[in-house]
């Protein structure tokens, strides 16, 4: 199996080759196309339980795809918006964004657990996504991919949606940009994650929710 993570005009997409047998499990929806026989099978990864936390709290699908090779073929794989991609060596765990997974080979499951009292505080994200195994994880970032090293005692701000990843132990509390509504509505800020070291953090330098809202604007006009 070969993975490449090819560039396009407008971001990023990527290319498994399979050998006959050979096995992928994909976010449902990211296959583009596919160049030979292949065999699409749903399931729910961790079980019904974990599926319904993963969608519901992580902002995931219920389902994950495993494509399996009937014969040699190649697999693309695309994200939602323009996006730099990028493949991890995982050997532990990783705590996930929302809508950032896109596939993973090995013994990888992806998972949800409750976020904590500042999440509940912040009223938004109950749940963080974790990726728990052993394998090649497969993650997607709007516009570009960028990670920080914290050392220890350092702090980081990241505005929640353009949280992409971090180590499973990192220090992580969510809250809400300025004090009271007035601040929130004229400041522009929403639900801000702050990071205390020692930490990787990965970060997305487009907020998919803010163009989202910039667009419905427009939208909404018709």
């Amino acid at each position: 199996m070969k993975a490449l993570i090819k560039k396009t005009t407008v971001g990023q997409i990527l290319v498994f080759s399979l050998k006959k047998g050979e096995s992928i499990n994909v976010e449902p929806g990211a296959i583009i196309s596919a160049t030979g026989d292949i065999e699409i099978k749903s399931g729910i990864s961790g079980g019904l339980g974990t599926g319904l936390l993963r969608a519901v709290g992580g902002g995931e699908s219920l389902f994950i795809n495993t494509v399996t090779a009937l014969e040699d073929a190649d697999v693309e794989i695309g994200a939602v918006m323009p996006s730099e991609m990028a493949e991890i060596d995982l050997d532990g765990a990783l705590i996930l964004g929302d809508g950032v997974y896109l596939a993973h080979v090995g013994d990888i499951k992806i998972t949800s657990r409750f976020g904590g009292l500042t999440s509940l505080a912040a009223g938004s994200g109950l749940m963080f996504l974790y990726a728990e195994g052993k394998g090649k994880l497969y993650i997607t970032a709007a516009e570009s991919l960028h990670q920080k090293e914290l050392k220890a005692g350092e702090k980081f701000y990241l505005d929640n949606s353009c949280f992409v990843g971090a180590n499973a132990d990192a220090k992580i509390e969510k809250f809400l940009a300025g004090k009271g509504l007035l601040s929130k509505v004229v400041g522009g800020e929403g639900v801000m994650l702050k990071f205390t070291g020692p930490a990787t953090v990965f970060y997305q330098s487009e907020s998919p929710r803010s163009l989202a809202s910039y667009l419905a604007q427009f939208i909404s006009r018709k």
